[in-house]
């Protein structure tokens, strides 16, 4: 995993509440992450924040290898 502090500036998704954000990483402090978003600025309490991570990581794209086969199943 990245660290934080090398993801300044660049696109991101942070998971926050539930709710997934896009936007431009510009400062994260104790107590809030600041994300510079296409139309809008959003702070987020760092206590809601549950992940960052670099926009279109690993782990949020899915293969085919992820899904299984239903008619594999067959008898």
């Amino acid at each position: 995993m990245a660290d934080i502090q090398s993801m300044l500036g660049k696109e991101v998704e942070v998971i926050a509440n539930g709710m997934k954000y896009a936007g431009v990483l510009v400062e994260v402090s104790d107590v809030e992450v600041h994300l510079k978003c296409a139309m809008q600025w959003i702070s987020l309490p760092v206590s809601s924040v549950s992940d960052v991570r670099l926009k279109g990581a690993a782990a949020d794209r899915l293969k085919e290898s992820d899904f299984t086969d239903p008619m594999s199943f067959r008898s």
